[in-house]
């Protein structure tokens, strides 16, 4: 399985698979004992611990599958008891203190951009949600994105096709439609049908679901962000989360290198949220080859992916927030000799609410891309592209400021370094020629 990982240079990743399994584990008996004889709502009820995430904005634990709270104050087109359409207007600024010349921060693919303005994302959703008193009903959704953030909302056969049939001929700003689908069931059972974002991860592609302007690495390039399938959610009891269903492999509605991918998540807390752990994984055929630029290539083929997700929450106090989060991936045949080419990582985040209207967050993450198969899968323009074998670590630390339900403003600062191997043809930052960078920006964003 994905922890059959080769050893030596490998160490460090494969302790990481075998700390998060036996984590788990310990953590889902522990877990599954709190779920005896609790009969509260799924998130914690406003006063508790766990009330943290129903009164934050940006916390709740579905925001990364584009579930937005509905903490808004005025909707444009009004609101509707069972969805309706709303969007929101995001965009920022980027200050690197590197000063690239080609104006990109580094191998990043999402808030990429060096000291310019950047519009990263125009978003509207329609959307009919299931009945909320018990009943069955039908449901569906549509989201449409534009900015620069669309290239990772794209699926190959949708918006990405070979020639004129492609959405989208610019490389900064294009279109996208990130979520299509029809749902049918009871807020207790339901199956979805069509195109939706990932269960697997905890960032996500819409701006509202994230903490910090700046992305993470696991989310920019450990996982998919979107499928085409079907996926059956099931609250089994008001402390325990199943979903489970079929894709067609990461990214893509039409390829002829993926198959039927299984998509899978749990997720076990205690009776006032105050202590959650989820397990998500996706696994399956996808083509081996990342990118033409990835030298030297393996012989293209359709070989196992397997990529897994575990979070553990704690919320010890009314304005305290914990969330570790371990992961790894694994592509067979990923590499010219035909071996597998892995990346694994850790993130950990800390929130602390001060008001209604301030939050202030940390995030310190590690990720190990030990083939360099996966951080520079980018614009086509970045020089700062695939292959970067190393270990890749990231600070970043800074506030939200939500004067109202319909604004958010979260400027940052971040410090990314690499911690080697050096010695490469280049270096990760700087177009090349540093191994650290140092940023500093904001965004804003209007909901209606």
């Amino acid at each position: 399985m994905a922890c059959s990982a080769k050893r030596g240079r490998r160490g460090w990743a494969a302790r990481a698979c075998l700390l998060g399994i036996v984590v788990a584990g310990a953590w889902a008996v522990a877990a599954i004992g709190l779920v005896c004889a609790q009969d509260e709502g799924f998130v914690g009820v406003p006063g508790s611990v766990g009330g943290f995430e129903s009164s934050d904005p940006v916390l709740t634990d579905e925001v990364m599958t584009g579930v937005i709270p509905s903490g808004q104050e005025w909707f444009l087109f009004g609101e509707s008891e069972r969805g309706g359409v709303y969007g929101w207007l995001d965009g920022g600024f980027i200050g690197n203190f590197g000063v690239p010349a080609s104006k990109f921060n580094g191998p990043y693919n999402a808030v990429d951009r060096a000291n310019e303005p950047m519009m990263n994302q125009v978003y509207l959703v329609a959307e009919r949600t299931l009945p909320t008193d018990g009943s069955n009903g039908i449901g569906a959704r549509t989201d449409l994105l534009y900015g620069e953030d669309f290239p990772l909302a794209m699926s190959l056969g949708w918006e990405t096709n070979p020639g004129p049939r492609d959405w989208n001929s610019g490389e900064y700003y294009g279109l996208a439609i990130p979520q299509l689908y029809a749902e049918v069931g009871n807020q207790d059972l339901s199956l979805k049908l069509g195109h939706f974002y990932t269960i697997v991860g905890y960032e996500g592609v819409p701006a509202v679901g994230n903490f910090f302007y700046l992305k993470s690495y696991s989310y920019q390039f450990a996982g998919p962000f979107t499928h085409w399938g079907g996926l059956v959610n099931w609250n089994a009891t008001d402390h325990l989360e199943i979903e489970g269903g079929l894709v067609n492999g990461w990214n893509g509605l039409a390829s002829p290198y993926s198959a039927a991918n299984f998509l899978g998540r749990v997720r076990v807390r205690n009776s006032d949220n105050s202590l959650a752990t989820s397990f998500a994984i996706i696994t399956g055929n996808e083509a081996n080859d990342f990118s033409p630029l990835f030298q030297p290539a393996p012989v293209l083929a359709a070989a196992n992916r397997t990529r897994y997700s575990l979070i553990l929450e704690v919320r010890p106090a009314d304005r305290w927030e914990y969330l570790f989060h371990q992961w790894l991936g694994t592509q067979s045949k990923g590499l010219a000799d035909g071996g597998t080419a892995l990346w694994a990582g850790i993130d950990q985040y800390l929130y602390y609410r001060v008001s209604d209207a301030w939050s202030w967050g940390a995030r310190f993450e590690w990720f190990q891309d030990t083939d360099g198969t996966r951080v520079g899968l980018n614009r086509p323009s970045n020089p700062n592209h695939v292959p970067l074998p190393g270990n890749f670590y990231s600070l970043t630390l800074g506030p939200n400021w939500s004067p109202t339900g319909n604004f958010l403003m979260r400027p940052a600062f971040r410090w990314d370094f690499f911690g080697g191997p050096y010695g490469g043809p280049r270096a990760p930052y700087d177009d090349g020629v540093a191994n650290q960078q140092t940023m500093l920006g904001f965004d804003m964003i209007q909901k209606f």
